[in-house]
């Protein structure tokens, strides 16, 4: 079995990217492989500012949506003119998250599963910046640096999971979280696609979890990894 050290599972929110993670990282344990999990999108740094902020500047509370959404709706004009701090936050705590997560278990001979990884922080970072009319460059520095943090890990298996987004909603509501911004899983169907396909040195499978069943699904995954 030729294996990819770094098999990264990015797509659609509720898509099944935790669910088939853990899967394959069982499988690859019985089969005798020193494997471990790893998730990396935003840092918790990053997350634990917002919290604050929001608890802070916006008055009305809002529970219908996740933090960083009711930051950019309710407080727009402040969320530009802090959006290069906060980015730079996360950054700190991505290289951290990296490092502990990913780079020192490679180094150790550790196969490494990331669910989301650096296309996604990407696809979020433009996303985000568009919100707040702060566009980033193609090649801005916070780019650059995570496209050099993932360079540090050599090869990596992208596998794309997407689903339908009635199939979505049933799930979001199933595990009791928030439903997303169709403009949001737009972005990761396009945007987030685009840039998972190009930075994939290795076989790139997408698979629409909506349409088969999680055997099925497992099945093509252990196929494209035996490629």
């Amino acid at each position: 079995m030729s294996q990819p050290r770094v098999i990264a599972f990015i797509g659609t929110v509720g898509s099944g990217k935790s669910t088939h993670m853990k899967l394959l990282y069982s499988k690859l344990k019985r089969k005798g492989l020193k494997t471990k999990m790893s998730f990396l999108k935003t840092g918790h740094l990053f997350a634990f500012i917002l919290e604050i902020s929001l608890a802070k500047i916006v008055a009305n509370k809002r529970k219908d949506m996740f933090p960083i959404r009711a930051l950019v709706e309710e407080r727009p004009t402040l969320f530009r003119r802090i959006f290069r701090l906060l980015l730079g936050l996360d950054l700190i705590s991505i290289t951290l998250k990296f490092l502990a997560g990913i780079y020192l278990p490679l180094k150790l001979g550790y196969t490494v599963l990331i669910e989301e990884y650096i296309p996604a922080t990407i696809s979020d970072y433009v996303y985000l910046s568009k919100i707040v009319n702060f566009p980033l460059r193609v090649n801005s520095f916070a780019i650059n640096y995570l496209l050099k943090l993932m360079n540090l890990c050599g090869p990596t298996q992208i596998i794309f999971l997407d689903a339908k987004n009635d199939e979505l909603r049933i799930r979001w509501k199933l595990r009791r979280s928030l439903d997303e911004r169709e403009d949001y899983i737009q972005m990761q169907r396009t945007l987030l696609l685009q840039i998972s396909r190009g930075l994939s040195s290795m076989n790139f499978i997408y698979i629409n979890t909506g349409a088969k069943t999680l055997v099925e699904t497992q099945k093509l995954i252990m196929n494209q990894l035996l490629v």
